[in-house]
This record gives structure tokens, C-alpha cells and sequence, in this order.
């Protein structure tokens, strides 16, 4: 047997204790034990640890919530697992956790396919900031439009700003000079930012399974 094969035997039976654990809280039984394989392919042997950490975790999380589990697409499923466990911060690796649990226990499609590439671009601390931003904001405040959480700063945390701007979660509000005759947008001021749709659910999925 080829040392590839020997590396990928070993990687799948130290995979099982942890596929098993999010098989029994899910009731998925056959499409999560069929992802072994692939799982396997894909991901080399170092990441095992972290992906095994990952799948414990979100078990841990659907017992606790007691909390009815449903079918997830393969494609989030493949995609919260590939990315996953690259992770090596704690608190992002939380929100990892929460994503696959969500996955199951949350509302069906609740966890749109783009949401684990969204959070593999995320920075420990822009991930905060919207974590806090979230704190500030009620739901009722966000349905109706009339919240603006912040005055954009300079430097590292306007960086930060720009890039959940750019990954779809913040827009900036703006207010604009106006003239009889015209309406300038290169002149406008930004003056704080408000969630997307897209952004408050994404805070919401990254959360504790509730």
C-alpha cells in the first residue's frame, strides 16, 4: 500500500470518533458518515486535529440546544469543513463551530453558501467589530432601516470597516450635498454604516445556535 494510501487509511479512522459524534446529534446519519471519504482527500493530514476539534464542538453545541436537526446541502457542509479548520485563532474557530451547528439546527438554508468563504476572509478583529456592531443594533432598529452604529475612525479600523463593506456584510451611509441643479456623490460624507441583509444574517449563523 502507497504511503499516500497509509496516510489517508489513518487520517479517515481517526476522523470516525468525530463524524460519529455529529452524525448522532444531527440524525444525518448516512450523508455526514459518506463524508468521510472525501474529507479525507481533501484535507491533509495536519488539519485533522482542527477539523475533528470543529465537528466535537458543533455536536456539543446541537445537544446542549436540544434543538431538531435537518438535511444540509453538501455544498455548505463540504464548505464549512474545507475552510474550518485552517482557522487557528479560538474565537474565530467558535464561530466556525456555530456556522456548522446553525447549518443543522438553524432555519433550513439559513447558511447561505457564501457564509464560510465570507468568514475564511475575516480578520479575528473585523469579525469583533461586527460582533459588536450587532450589540448595538435591535432587530426591530435593522427592519426598519433607521440604524447607523458608527462614524467611520482612519487607519486600521477604517481598513477594517472597508472590508466587510467589500465582503457585503456593512454599507456606508452617506449624507449628500445637494445644489439646485445636481447631486454629488463625490462630495458626500460618510457618516456611519448600517448592516445588509446579508450581514445580519451572516452576525446571526456566527452566533451560539439559540
Amino acid at each position: 500500500m502507497s504511503e499516500d494510501l497509509v496516510e489517508a487509511a489513518k487520517a479517515a479512522a481517526e476522523l470516525e470518533p468525530a463524524v460519529e459524534a455529529l452524525a448522532e446529534a444531527t440524525g444525518a446519519l448516512g450523508p455526514v458518515r459518506e463524508s468521510t471519504g472525501w474529507i479525507t482527500d481533501l484535507i491533509r493530514y495536519k488539519r485533522l486535529p482542527h477539523q475533528a476539534k470543529l465537528m466535537m464542538k458543533a455536536a456539543e453545541k446541537i445537544r446542549a440546544k436540544g434543538l431538531p436537526a435537518h438535511a444540509v446541502s453538501d455544498k455548505v457542509l463540504r464548505a464549512i469543513l474545507e475552510e474550518g479548520p485552517m482557522e487557528d485563532d479560538e474565537t474565530m474557530q467558535e464561530r466556525w463551530e456555530n456556522l456548522l451547528a446553525n447549518a443543522f439546527v438553524g432555519e433550513e438554508r439559513s447558511v447561505r453558501i457564501a457564509f464560510p468563504k465570507i468568514l475564511s476572509e475575516l480578520e479575528p478583529a473585523e469579525a469583533a467589530l461586527l460582533d459588536e456592531f450587532a450589540s448595538r443594533t435591535s432587530p426591530k432598529s435593522f427592519l426598519q432601516k433607521k440604524h447607523s452604529v458608527e462614524k467611520p475612525g482612519e487607519g486600521g479600523h477604517r481598513s477594517a470597516l472597508d472590508n466587510l463593506v467589500r465582503l457585503g456584510l456593512l454599507n456606508y451611509t452617506r449624507t449628500m450635498p445637494t445644489t439646485l441643479d445636481s447631486i454629488s456623490d463625490a462630495d458626500a460624507t460618510i457618516t456611519g454604516v448600517q448592516f445588509t441583509r446579508l450581514g445580519w444574517d451572516f452576525v446571526k449563523t456566527c452566533s451560539s445556535p439559540a
